[in-house]
């Protein structure tokens, strides 16, 4: 699919890399974490996989019936026209018993849709019909008073309620709103439904209340996200001059592979065989739709059918209890759980820490609900969040079903998520009150380019083990580009560390020089992923200003990234800072924190923290170019299909 909304983006990629002066000039002043570098995947092939819960749950197959997440279900009885619903779920013996004579029944009347919605939003603790939550109750108090009660024969009111019905908002009777067309009320015993006469006898019931089946409608997820997303920004950010284009999703994305899934359709794809790409983010979050439609253009790209998206908010909206996600939540367990039993190898950017003012950082919970146990912590994540999944697979004897993520590794064991806003992807500024040229916006733009050129490497190498492939014959290193980044005091006479990432795997005999005028910082020998790094000095002859850092092989450069050299220090501290620091490290710690208090924590980032080592828009650059590449190569192969 080609896409004029991404070819600006990778545009704007292409635009990071080409920034010199002073959007840039002081960025090789500031050191990174060292070894700084996007994670980046061996190539694979898209041997994803799919699953089909209700095939699992009720042993349907080939089925009309579709399960829809509260929102989406809230959605629908919001839209024009008519629709078919299946109220319950797999522990509800009625619906079990009912399902397959409602499915064939809708199929023999050309239904296209009959959606199944759950009010049991866990399938085993959260039934917003029963609950004494307050704020899961409010969900059906909700959904009776603004829609479903709005009916004159067999309005929901607690009392012999449809299940099976069909729905029309704009339908009257009598000029009274009437909006439930046609519905099955009656209790349905388990069993009851065991011979052909009684499925036939039922099948007709379900007709009868489908009527003309031609009048029966759907709403496709991509209709959804089409709508839902556009709406949501625009009504929290407007002015694309700041905010970015208004229109996120528009009908150039109509091949739509994300697909919501409710919790019980979670839990079910994660106890799954299988290799399967999940998103768990919102469209809620900004920081989500910041990338949504690019996870949807790789997923084209790269052959994958699926990319199964999950709301950690049960609603879609609420940051309340129904925010699974949070020590705070009577429902943290659903989360906790989760990660315990599925996701033990999840990388994330907090870490579990025992300070109290850094208690957002985790989530704690009681296993299982029980509130007599003692309680768990469990990793938090910050959405959006992509990885791929593999139940059974290990990693040195240790379960790892996490193949592989989208994440930015600082190459000292800690992470960052790639939380950005669609305003920096299109290179926007935003609430940001600085100048076009201010270097901490430079980061910012340079980490969104990052972010959606890591999505697709990412994509690029699912269905694969996450390691790379054995070529049959060697491969001639000059060849093979990768990138290059440099930390530490880069002025004459500083101590740096320079890293390297996609070269040719296991090939002595790299240069690693300072241009203009080639000084050889060192020679490398690359592991088996092409990576290297080389502790050098910056000669104390080198003059002020801008400088190249070349990666060379049999004298063909393979990798390279602008520096700039500040002058020799008369004050004893280093480049970035006192002893090498990386500078403004103090202001990326009070920015976190200032996320949090702001009450936008919730969101899994209330805003993209700045962290103040502007070199990392270098780093990102050189990343950024590889991707491309990739991406490029991915989309034409997939254009030419």
């Amino acid at each position: 699919m080609t896409h004029p909304k991404y070819r600006r983006r990778l545009g704007a990629v292409a635009a990071t890399l080409a920034l010199t002066g002073a959007s840039l000039a002081g960025a090789a002043a500031f050191a990174a974490p060292a070894a700084a570098t996007p994670i980046v995947h061996a190539g694979g092939g898209a041997s994803i996989d799919t699953v089909d819960y209700l095939a699992d749950t009720y042993d349907l197959s080939d089925s009309v019936i579709e399960t829809v997440t509260f929102e989406r279900f809230e959605w629908l009885l919001n839209q024009e026209g008519r629709f078919a619903f299946l109220i319950g779920g797999p522990d509800d013996a009625r619906t079990t018993e009912t399902i397959a004579s409602i499915d064939a029944a809708a199929k023999a009347a050309g239904v296209e849709k009959v959606y199944t919605f759950n009010p049991d939003l866990t399938g085993g603790g959260v039934d917003i019909r029963t609950t004494t939550n307050a704020d899961a109750a409010a969900l059906w108090t909700r959904l009776v008073g603004s829609y479903l009660g709005k009916d004159t024969q067999t309005p929901f009111d607690g009392s012999d309620d449809p299940y099976f019905f069909v729905y029309d908002k704009g339908h009257t009777e009598g000029g009274a709103e009437d909006r439930i067309v046609g519905a099955l009320t009656a209790p349905v015993a388990a069993g009851s439904l065991a011979d052909a006469g009684a499925r036939a006898a039922y099948q007709a019931e379900v007709a009868t209340v489908i009527g003309d089946g031609s009048q029966i409608g759907a709403r496709s997820q991509f209709a959804f996200y089409d709508d839902v997303v556009d709406a949501k920004h625009l009504a929290g950010y407007k002015g694309a001059e700041a905010y970015g284009p208004n229109t996120i999703i528009d009908e150039s994305d109509a091949d739509w592979r994300i697909q919501n899934v409710t919790y019980p359709e979670l839990v079910d794809l994660l106890g799954s065989d299988g290799d399967y790409v999940l998103f768990f983010g919102g469209t809620w979050c900004h920081n989500t739709r910041a990338v949504l439609g690019e996870v949807n253009a790789q997923a084209v790209a790269n052959g994958v059918e699926k990319v199964y998206f999950f709301d950690l908010r049960l609603d879609g909206t609420s940051p309340n209890d129904l925010h699974i996600r949070d020590t705070n939540s009577e429902f943290a367990n659903f989360y906790g759980d989760l990660v315990a039993q599925y996701l033990p190898n999840l990388k994330t950017q907090y870490q579990p820490n025992p300070d109290p003012k850094l208690a957002y950082q985790q989530v704690d919970y009681y296993p299982g609900g029980d509130r007599g146990q003692s309680l768990a912590i469990a990793k938090k994540l910050q959405v959006p969040y992509i990885f791929e999944y593999e139940k059974g697979r290990t990693v040195d004897g240790q379960a790892a079903p996490i193949v592989d993520q989208w994440i930015h590794d600082n190459g000292d064991g800690t992470y960052r998520e790639y939380m950005t806003e669609w305003w920096y992807v299109n290179h926007r500024p935003g609430r940001y009150a600085a100048t076009p040229d201010d270097p901490k916006l430079a980061e910012q733009y340079a980490f969104a380019d990052e972010a959606i050129a890591q999505l697709a490497v990412f994509f690029k190498g699912v269905g694969d083990d996450g390691t790379p492939p054995v070529d049959p014959e060697p491969t001639d290193p000059t060849t093979v580009k990768g990138t290059v980044s440099v930390t530490g005091e880069l002025r004459p006479g500083g101590s740096i560390t320079v890293t390297g990432a996609g070269l040719a795997g296991g090939t002595a005999g790299f240069s690693v020089e300072l241009h203009s005028d080639p000084v050889q910082l060192g020679t490398v020998t690359t592991d088996g992923a092409g990576a290297f790094s080389l502790a050098a000095t910056i000669p104390s002859s080198t003059p002020a200003g801008a400088h190249t850092l070349v990666v060379t092989i049999d004298g063909v450069t393979v990798a390279s990234a602008p520096v700039t050299v500040t002058a020799a220090s008369t004050g004893g501290s280093g480049g970035g800072g006192a002893g090498g620091a990386p500078a403004g490290s103090g202001a990326a710690a009070t920015a976190t924190d200032a996320s949090q208090q702001s009450g936008l924590a919730s969101t899994g980032a209330g805003f993209v923290e700045v962290l103040g080592w502007a070199a990392f828009a270098l780093v990102a650059a050189g990343a950024a170019a590889v991707a491309i590449t990739r991406a490029g190569r991915a989309r034409r192969a997939h254009q030419a299909k």
